[in-house]
C-alpha cells in the first residue's frame, strides 16, 4: 500500500524541482514542500493536539497539512469562507496547541501559539524529519454539518487515508506525474480526492479558488495554461462549467480523466459530459466524509449511460463492505470508517457501531444493488409525509430531471406548524423562456409528471430560475433555494 509521507519522499529525489503544488503564481516543488513541511513539523513535533490549518487554497495550507502528519498531530483545515462563529466552536472543541494561518490577516482569536511562514526564518531546517505518524493516529480530522446546528469532528486514520490513496491511485488509468484540478476547499474532504492521490504520483496540484468559480474566464485561462489532466470536482461544479461553450475534448485535449463526489451525479450531465469528451475517463463515485471520502466508483461509458438511469455509483472498494439495514439504510463497514466524531460521544454511539468485529458506520442514506451494482435511493430524512402519504423528495427531483426542458430541479417541502403542506418544484431550464411562456411550461411539466407519479407527489407550484446557488463546496445549497422561495 502507499504511503503518503514515504512517496512525497521519493518524489523529492526524484522530481526535485518539479512543482507539487500550484495556486495562480503562488508554487511549491516537491523539494520546497518537504523542506517546509519537516521545518513546521520539527516546530510542533511534541504536540499531541490537532494543527488547525487555516486559509483559503494556499500552497502552504498543504505545508500544513503533511507537516501535522509528519508530527504525528493531524490537522483540521479551516477555510476562510466558514463563518466566524464555526470557525471559533470547532478552535474550541479541538483545543489546538497551534494554529497555522496562511493568509496575510491576523486571527483575533486569543490564541498564543499562531503561526505563520514566518516561522522558517525563525527555525533550523533539519535535514530530514523523521515521520512520527502510525497506521492508527489521526491524520485529518473535517468537521461536517450536524442536524442540530452543532458541526461533527469526522476523524480519519492515517491507514483509511492511506488505503483510500492507494484505491485512487488503482483507479487512476492515466499514470504518474499528472496535472491534477482540485475545486474544492480544503475543509471539505472531497478535496483529498485530488491532494493525496495527486502528491503520492508526482503529480501537481493546481488549486481552483472561489474567485475562479465566480468569473469563469479565470477558470478557463487556468484550465488552458495548466494543461489539467486529471479533474477532481463535484457534479454541480462540473454542470456550471459545461455553460462554457469550449469545454470539449477539442479544446481541452489534455484532459483526459474526470472524478466526482459529492452529490448525485446526473445522468444527463454524465451523458453531456461523455458527449464532449468521448475518449476520457470518467468516474461516479460515492461515499460519506465517515468513510474517508469514497467507498465506490464505476466507469461511466455509453453501455452505462444507455442502461442506467439513475446512474450507480458502482462497485465497492477492495477492504470495504457494503450491508443494508432493514429500512434499506446502507451500513459501511472496514477500515475506511472513521474513528468517530471528536469529543462527541452521543452522536458516535448512534451511527458508529462494531459488526463482527469490524468498525461500521450507519450512513442514513437508502441504497439497492442490481447486476452488482450499488445504487444510492434517496436519504432517509429526505422522506416527508403529506396529506398522510410518506414520499421521497429525491424522488420527485428524478423525475423531474428526466423533462426535457428541464436542466436541474430541486423539491422544496412547505411547512406550517411543523406539518409539510405543499411540495414546490424549483426548476432550472436548458434554455431561457420569456415569461408568456412559462405559464404553458408549468402546465407541460406537471403533465409529463403525471405519466410517471401518482397526482399527490406532482408539486403544487413550479418556480424558475436562472441558476442554482452552490455552497462553498461546490455542493447545491438546497437551505439557499428554499430560503429564497419563502423570502
Amino acid at each position: 500500500m502507499k504511503d503518503i509521507i514515504y512517496s512525497l519522499i521519493e518524489n523529492e529525489k526524484h522530481y526535485p524541482d518539479q512543482i507539487a503544488v500550484k495556486h495562480n503564481e503562488d508554487v511549491l516543488t516537491y523539494r520546497e514542500l518537504n523542506r517546509y513541511a519537516d521545518a513546521l513539523a520539527y516546530f510542533i513535533k511534541d504536540s499531541y493536539k490537532p494543527l488547525i490549518v487555516y486559509g483559503h487554497m494556499s500552497p502552504f495550507m498543504i505545508v500544513g497539512m503533511i507537516a501535522s502528519i509528519k508530527a504525528g498531530c493531524g490537522y483540521v483545515p479551516l477555510d476562510i469562507s466558514m463563518p466566524e462563529d464555526r470557525i471559533k466552536s470547532i478552535i474550541k472543541k479541538i483545543e489546538p496547541e497551534y494554529i497555522w494561518n496562511t493568509t496575510e490577516t491576523q486571527l483575533d482569536l486569543n490564541h498564543a501559539h499562531i503561526l505563520d511562514t514566518n516561522i522558517f526564518n525563525e527555525v533550523d531546517i533539519p535535514n530530514r524529519f523523521e515521520s512520527q505518524i502510525n497506521g492508527s493516529d489521526i491524520a485529518y480530522t473535517i468537521f461536517t454539518s450536524g442536524s442540530t446546528g452543532e458541526p461533527k469532528g469526522v476523524q480519519i486514520r492515517y491507514d483509511s487515508l492511506n488505503e483510500f490513496t492507494q484505491w485512487m491511485i488503482d483507479l487512476n488509468k492515466i499514470g504518474e506525474n499528472q496535472q491534477w484540478l482540485n475545486q474544492a476547499p480544503f475543509s471539505f474532504d472531497l478535496s483529498v480526492m485530488a491532494i493525496y492521490p495527486c502528491l503520492a504520483t508526482g503529480g501537481t496540484l493546481n488549486l481552483v479558488d472561489k474567485t475562479m468559480i465566480s468569473k469563469p474566464k479565470l477558470l478557463n485561462d487556468m484550465l488552458l495554461q495548466a494543461k489539467i489532466n486529471v479533474w477532481v470536482s463535484t457534479p454541480s461544479f462540473m454542470e456550471m462549467c459545461l455553460m462554457l461553450p469550449d469545454l470539449s475534448e477539442e479544446h481541452y485535449e489534455s484532459l483526459k480523466e474526470f472524478f466526482f463526489c459529492g452529490e448525485i451525479l446526473p445522468h444527463k450531465t454524465a451523458k453531456m459530459l461523455l458527449q464532449r469528451f468521448p475518449s476520457a475517463y470518467i468516474y461516479n463515485t460515492y461515499g460519506p466524509t465517515e468513510a474517508t471520502v469514497a467507498v465506490t466508483s464505476i466507469l461511466i461509458t455509453e453501455a452505462v449511460i444507455n442502461q442506467y438511469n439513475p446512474l450507480p455509483v458502482g462497485k465497492v472498494r477492495p477492504g470495504t463492505q457494503l450491508t443494508l439495514a432493514e429500512n434499506e439504510e446502507l451500513v459501511i463497514s472496514g477500515q475506511c470508517v472513521s474513528e468517530g466524531y471528536v469529543k462527541d460521544e452521543q452522536r458516535s454511539k448512534a451511527v458508529f457501531k462494531d459488526i463482527k468485529q469490524r468498525r461500521a458506520y450507519y450512513t442514513g442514506d437508502k441504497a439497492t444493488v442490481n447486476d452488482d451494482l450499488w445504487f444510492i435511493t434517496g436519504r432517509i430524512d429526505f422522506q416527508v409525509k403529506l396529506n398522510g402519504y410518506r414520499m421521497e423528495l429525491e424522488e420527485i427531483e428524478f423525475h423531474l430531471r428526466q423533462i426535457d426542458v428541464v436542466k436541474e430541479a430541486i423539491v422544496v417541502p412547505i411547512y406550517k406548524s411543523g406539518k409539510v403542506t405543499q411540495l414546490q418544484g424549483v426548476v432550472v431550464l436548458n434554455q431561457s423562456n420569456d415569461d408568456n411562456e412559462r405559464q404553458t411550461l408549468i402546465h407541460d411539466i406537471k403533465q409529463e409528471l403525471k405519466q410517471t407519479m401518482p397526482e399527490y407527489m406532482i408539486p403544487r407550484k413550479i418556480i424558475f430560475r436562472d441558476q442554482f446557488p452552490l455552497t462553498i463546496n461546490g455542493k447545491l445549497d438546497r437551505k439557499q433555494i428554499a430560503e429564497d422561495i419563502l423570502t
